[in-house]
């Protein structure tokens, strides 16, 4: 029997949760081996090369015996579709066909929705799932991920009707498409139980290049439509600092007609793993905003945080750049062909990589993703 799902916790309580994960991992890093966090002069990726495949090698036996064994639940109980749309990218980049399978069963059995009583619900994504409890409520972020690695799996495998899945989930995330106040945004969630959509948008619900990459290959009107879109919302959110604030929620511009308000982050606030990984995904869209995230980070890599002020560019307090701001960074400067900038990221992250790869945990299987994903696109160099 169905149980009750129970109380929601916000996406951003979950996206929190996994900054302060990375940030607990690379504190304990620097605790327990303080020389690490003093790097070596950078290398180049070749010189790099072959300590980079260790380590993919090992995250890679680490995470597919996690797979085997179905041990991707989180601390709350719960399968998270980010985790596992992530983890299909990664098995399909390595070519590790038997672990990509099991995360595809293991969506389209409980993440996927296809419930012919609701058909407009058809190909949404839930953001998450325990084992005897309903959907609650669709992601967008984690539609992009699943749909990527559906797209990933059917490239590498030639598996045709993996692309046809994807394309029904991007056509679902499409469907949260809204305008408010003149402002077109993709809406954060569908609720399944009151069917109503969020009127808010997480900069991270917008991949503007890979719905480009889709809607080119598919020839599809309607999804170039919605990744030009796409590139413009995330224009829209660029700082005066140049990071990119988190959110848009249009509805504002009813309590301030006349100021610049849709954009925005709580307190000026921006987590920088948000933003870089936002930046990775218009690499192609609107590169100038992607190489600007990087030059801010890098003018700033001897001393990286996670935290800091939209307007100003100043630090919101000491918390470290961590295992997640690291990876997405790396992947941002190979995203825009900067591979001296990635060595230098490398060189810096390795050692609290190589670290956390030996103290890993099935519960931090996104953050040996992200890792992943950063290593795939060094070595693809």
């Amino acid at each position: 029997m169905e149980t009750d799902p129970g109380p929601r916790i916000s996406r951003r309580t979950i996206l929190w949760g996994t900054a302060a994960a990375s940030f607990a991992a690379t504190t304990g890093l620097i605790a327990e081996h303080s020389s690490l966090a003093q790097p070596t002069a950078p290398g180049n990726l070749r010189e790099l090369a072959p300590a980079l495949r260790d380590l993919q090698s090992a995250l890679h036996d680490q995470a597919r015996l996690w797979i085997s064994a179905d041990r991707l639940l989180r601390d709350d109980g719960y399968l998270y579709a980010v985790d596992v749309g992530q983890l299909m990218i990664c098995m399909a980049g390595v070519g590790d066909r038997e672990s990509y399978d099991v995360l595809r069963k293991r969506a389209v059995a409980d993440l996927i929705r296809d419930d012919p009583r609701e058909p407009y619900t058809r190909g949404m994504v839930a953001w998450r799932r325990k084992a005897g409890t309903k959907m609650d409520a669709s992601g967008t972020t984690e539609a992009l991920r699943v749909a990527r690695g559906l797209w990933t799996g059917a490239r590498a495998f030639g598996q045709s009707e993996d692309a046809d899945r994807a394309m029904t989930i991007l056509d679902a995330y499409a469907r949260h498409a809204m305008v408010d106040q003149g402002v077109w945004i993709i809406s954060n969630y569908f609720d399944f139980t009151t069917h109503g959509f969020a009127n808010n948008s997480f900069l991270v619900d917008y991949d503007a290049d890979f719905v480009s990459e889709v809607a080119e290959a598919r020839k599809n009107a309607s999804l170039r439509d919605v990744a030009q879109r796409s590139a413009r919302a995330v224009e829209m959110a660029v700082a005066p600092s140049g990071l990119l604030y988190d959110l848009l929620q249009p509805e504002l511009k009813t309590l301030y007609p006349e100021m610049d308000v849709v954009a925005f982050s709580p307190n000026d606030i921006v987590q920088f793993s948000n933003c870089a990984t936002v930046a990775t995904t218009v690499a192609r869209s609107v590169p100038h905003v992607a190489r600007s995230v990087l030059a801010f980070a890098l003018n700033r890599m001897e001393d990286l945080r996670i935290y800091y002020f939209g307007r100003s560019g100043q630090v919101v307090n000491d918390r470290p750049a961590g295992l997640a701001e690291l990876s997405a960074l790396a992947r941002l400067a190979m995203r825009v062909g900067s591979v001296d900038s990635a060595s230098a990221v490398a060189t810096r992250a390795l050692p609290k990589w190589k670290y956390f790869a030996a103290h890993a945990k099935p519960t931090q299987a996104y953050l040996v993703s992200e890792i992943l994903l950063a290593l795939h696109e060094l070595l693809a160099a």
